[in-house]
């Protein structure tokens, strides 16, 4: 899409307002509602001013000053410029649309923290490779009627993964999510009730290089939009309930030969149809587990989800058809040889997360890592010599920090400063006194 096809657009549709949106370190979607007037003017071509400073607020809006120059940098202002290709009416919101922004100094240059840039770097290095990547994220969510000090109401009630009876009673949510997602771009394979009250799984079709994390962004905004417009209110924190499933974001990815189209994962002569690049991959995304939970799993909140026995990984496993591991291998073989990783959280940041899946993969390309033997006929929790996973988010941002081959990739300006976001978020939830601790010691202490 070009500039005249979004003043075609524009017209056609008598669009008055355009919202110019990204997403930050702290995984906000933060924007700008820009009149059409000045969209037109000034905003297509240039861009529009954004204060730096907004780069440097936590998930409260505090600003960290380790995140970014601090108050001695002046807080000057960046410019957030438009992606045409991303350009799209909203139909649900009065006379409005919407288009995705990179954020550039006033001088010109890419603001490298930024996650849509630190994805970008890491798609730049695949390309250098001969690589293109093709990836979607299988996110699953809660939609409650309301929250009161009673807790979470769920729109739907039991543990019935799947029950036509149960989607037959929330089939309006579902077809407005389906129909919403399509409006915008995003086509939806399968919609579904998960195993949680409330809780819900949509698959969307796979998308190229930035798009698959661009519809990640776009989806959870459009499902928390579109909940919102109901009364009703749609989180991805990825575990909501205590005792009840967590929302996890599995990730489905390949690499593609950009010469020759073909899948870098499949080896028609080998015996399971896997080539010895995508266990190359398999043992980079092993290798780097740890320090990958840092941006796959990047709230306190994240790790009460992987646990042993509740179909989220606890260790850094692969196997085939299994979905104990941290990375399960689908069946489906050629042009469909495709990873399900299913480490990352509902609450991830899909540049991040993407952007550390698909750097880990080309460390051991590059490397040529050996993958260990996939786990077959064997319960993957109960292996002994398994790597475990970070148990918290204070140890994952250890890993991620001591990770010297990911720093680089992903760049250690950006490293720096999400570690300090993150190191100031933990440490607010290690001053809060929990109801739990109330509730336990009170009386008998």
């Amino acid at each position: 899409m070009d500039q005249q096809d979004i003043l075609r657009i524009i017209e056609d549709q008598g669009i008055e307002i355009v919202r110019v949106v990204f997403n930050d370190n702290a995984n906000v979607a933060r924007a700008r509602n820009i009149p059409v007037k000045f969209f037109r003017e000034a905003v297509m071509e240039g861009g529009v001013q954004y204060p730096s400073a907004m780069l440097s607020v936590d998930t409260s809006a505090n600003f960290v000053l380790g995140a970014g120059e601090g108050f001695a940098g002046g807080y000057g202002s960046w410019l957030l410029k438009i992606d045409p290709d991303t350009f799209t009416p909203i139909p649900w919101a009065k006379k409005s649309a919407r288009v995705l922004a990179d954020l550039y100094t006033l001088q010109g240059e890419r603001v490298n923290v930024a996650p849509r840039a630190v994805f970008k770097r890491v798609l730049e290095a695949l390309e250098e490779e001969g690589y293109r990547a093709l990836g979607a994220a299988e996110l699953e969510f809660y939609v409650f009627k309301h929250y009161d000090t009673a807790g979470f109401e769920p729109t739907w009630t039991g543990l019935q993964c799947y029950s036509e009876v149960k989607q037959g009673e929330v089939d309006e949510l579902l077809y407005a999510m389906v129909d919403g997602l399509k409006s915008v771009g995003i086509h939806v394979e399968a919609a579904n009730t998960e195993y949680g009250p409330g809780q819900f799984e949509v698959t969307m079709n796979p998308g190229w290089g930035i798009t698959q994390a661009d519809h990640a962004f776009t989806f959870k905004a459009v499902i928390k939009e579109l909940m919102a417009q109901r009364g009703l209110l749609a989180t991805f924190m990825t575990k909501p309930l205590t005792g009840l499933s967590g929302s996890g974001s599995h990730f489905h990815h390949s690499l593609y030969h950009a010469a020759s189209g073909e899948n870098a994962f499949y080896d028609p002569n080998a015996a399971d149809g896997l080539s010895a690049t995508v266990k190359h991959f398999v043992a980079g995304q092993l290798h780097h587990a740890a320090a990958i939970s840092a941006l796959a799993n990047p709230t306190v909140n994240s790790y009460r989800r992987l646990r042993p026995y509740t179909f989220a990984p606890a260790n850094a496993t692969w196997g085939l058809e299994n979905r104990m591991c941290m990375i399960r291998v689908p069946a489906a073989r050629g042009k469909g040889t495709h990873l399900e990783n299913r480490l990352p959280g509902a609450d991830m940041n899909p540049y991040l997360m993407m952007a550390a899946m698909y750097a880990a993969g080309l460390d051991g390309i590059r490397r040529k890592l050996d993958c260990p033997n996939p786990v077959m006929g064997e319960d993957a929790y109960a292996l002994a010599d398994a790597k475990p996973l970070p148990r918290s988010l204070g140890e994952a941002l250890d890993a991620l920090n001591r990770d010297e081959v990911l720093v680089e990739m992903l760049g250690a300006d950006f490293v720096k400063s999400y570690t300090a976001l993150k190191a100031h978020e933990l440490a607010r939830y290690e001053d809060h006194v929990s109801d739990w601790e109330v509730k336990e010691y009170r009386e008998l202490f």
